[in-house]
């Protein structure tokens, strides 16, 4: 068959995946080549016509033994076949997908179709003649890892963290999403929960059905917490192997929620709160905030070289009406001035560091340290002070409703 025939008549199948938003853009730039408009070469969708769910194994760096193989997930692609009369019209077709396509890595496979049947030939760069026989991967292996490759490397690419319109400075988080490994927070240090804490995973577990366990990832995580010091990659492991999921899973709930520390925090936790009602309640937060850092010797997003404080700002606490507030490990100390924060401070150092036998620390109590009780208004009761509350008279019997009702 001469040259000139074998571009009219020789067949190829393009097939390429695409995200939903953009198969249209992917279609119309490929029709434009003259590919699939040959008769019987129409475009189809094979699959995915729809978001809809499908199998991946797990990456290399999951642990093998989270979560076999085939774990459903949502499907991001689309599958797409399109017919290419001549290998020039192919070549050109997968040029336009490249330009149109939203990921700089696509994820594509030609075949050449040869007596009704689709032998698998690798494509070559457009100036390359020759068309080598051995096939590669077939589709069924190969659409499971390269789409997803390509993902991955297009959510890496730097994107503009703030408005064009906005000439304010960028003000970027001085936390990382991702893991980095460090001599104490490696996959190789070993966790394990203690006995105590199984058996209240057991009770936790205990609360959803056995196929939606991985339900309880946030509290067993904040067990996990609790135990190690902070939530470390090895924490959240163990988690996900308890749960049988995919530990990925997990790493998305740790980065997400801020109350999970993924770095080592001091004994005290000092969150102080530094939102608009606590910046403008009593004294304000930043004389608060200012207080700290002197008396700490440090600021904020840092740890004090004994390592008792660690301390950091933080967004609302939902303790507005007792304004200004700090929360230190579990509990909320409001009401707050200078001198106060730095008397709780100070007690609270002395209690970790006290030596001896028979000494003790009284440190104040959790809640307002300005003497009113909850949140009661701080300049007293101003109403319903008549009649006097008396329970004795004001407030039904035991059994009242049961007596027989008069007509």
């Amino acid at each position: 068959m001469s040259s000139g025939a074998a571009s009219t008549w020789d067949r190829y199948k393009l097939i390429f995946f695409v995200p939903h938003s953009h198969l249209e853009v992917c279609k119309d730039a490929i029709f434009a080549t003259g590919a699939g408009s040959i008769p019987g070469g129409k475009y189809t969708k094979c699959c995915f016509q729809v978001p809809g769910q499908g199998q991946f194994l797990p990456s290399d760096e999951a642990n093998p033994a989270i979560g076999a193989a085939g774990i459903l997930e949502t499907v991001e692609e689309m599958k797409v076949e399109v017919m290419c009369c001549g290998r020039n019209i192919l070549l050109q077709a997968v040029d336009a997908l490249i330009k149109a396509h939203p990921y700089e890595e696509v994820a594509y496979e030609a075949y050449k179709m040869e007596d009704n049947q689709s032998n698998s030939v690798a494509l070559l760069p457009p100036q390359s003649t020759h068309i080598p026989s051995p096939p590669p991967a077939m589709a069924s292996k190969f659409f499971p890892a390269v789409p997803r490759v390509g993902r991955q490397f297009f959510h890496r690419v730097p994107k503009t963290q703030f408005r064009p319109f906005s000439a304010g400075p960028q003000r970027c988080s001085d936390s990382l999403a991702v893991h980095r490994n460090t001599p104490t927070n490696n996959p190789t240090v070993p966790f394990k929960f203690s006995e105590q804490n199984l058996k209240l995973i057991d009770e936790i577990l205990k609360r959803y059905p056995p196929q939606y366990k991985k339900g309880a990832v946030m509290p067993l995580l904040d067990l996990g917490q609790r135990q190690h010091g902070y939530t470390s990659i090895s924490v959240m492991n163990e988690v996900a192997r308890l749960l049988e999921m995919p530990p990925m899973r997990v790493y998305e709930v740790a980065t997400f929620y801020t109350m999970y520390n993924r770095d080592p925090v001091g004994k005290y936790f000092v969150q102080l709160c530094t939102t608009t009602p606590c910046q403008l309640g009593g004294c304000g937060s930043t004389k608060i905030l200012e207080a700290i850092k002197e008396h700490l010797g440090i600021t904020p997003g840092h740890t004090t070289e004994d390592g008792l404080f660690t301390f950091i700002e933080v967004e609302c606490l939902g303790a507005c009406v007792n304004a200004p507030m700090v929360q230190i490990n579990d509990d909320y100390y409001e009401d707050l001035t200078p001198e106060s924060i730095k008397t709780l401070l100070t007690a609270l150092k002395e209690s970790a560091t006290i030596t001896g036998a028979g000494k003790t620390v009284k440190v104040p109590a959790p809640g307002p340290l300005s003497g009113r009780q909850t949140c009661e208004n701080s300049a007293g009761l101003t109403n319903l002070q008549e009649p006097v509350w008396d329970p004795e008279t004001m407030m039904r019997k035991d059994g009242a409703l049961d007596q027989p009702q008069q007509q």
